[in-house]
């Protein structure tokens, strides 16, 4: 089944708990197994499997013990920078001072009028 936005919520749950199990068995895993290597107990890997609910922390856990945490990044991407407010920031950068500016007052020469030699 594939999970679009008409999917409701239940048929989503039951679906990824499904996916989670058929990943699971294909490394050929007990649910106590998938559970002491994914640090979590085997009520949750029960839950999560019955489309239940459990905490997004475990479902972490879950995803790394079955080296399926990189599909984080393709479910929700990073949004790319805003070219324009990339441009409004770089306006607005920090000038540095300048080097000679860095030592103080104490080592710059003394003010004169522009009238004295």
């Amino acid at each position: 089944m594939k999970i679009t936005n008409l999917t409701t919520d239940d048929a989503a749950l039951a679906e990824f708990g499904r996916r989670i199990a058929e990943a699971r068995l294909a490394r050929q895993m007990t649910q106590a197994q998938f559970a002491r290597a994914a640090g979590v107990s085997k009520r949750t890997i029960e839950r999560l499997e019955d489309a239940g609910s459990i905490q997004l922390g475990n479902l972490i856990r879950c995803l790394r013990a079955l080296d399926k945490l990189d599909g984080l990044e393709r479910l929700l991407p990073e949004t790319p920078a805003n070219p324009i407010a990339l441009l409004e920031r770089h306006g607005k950068a920090r000038q540095r001072a300048r080097p000679d500016a860095e030592a103080g007052p104490a080592s710059a020469a003394p003010w004169t009028w522009d009238d004295e030699t």
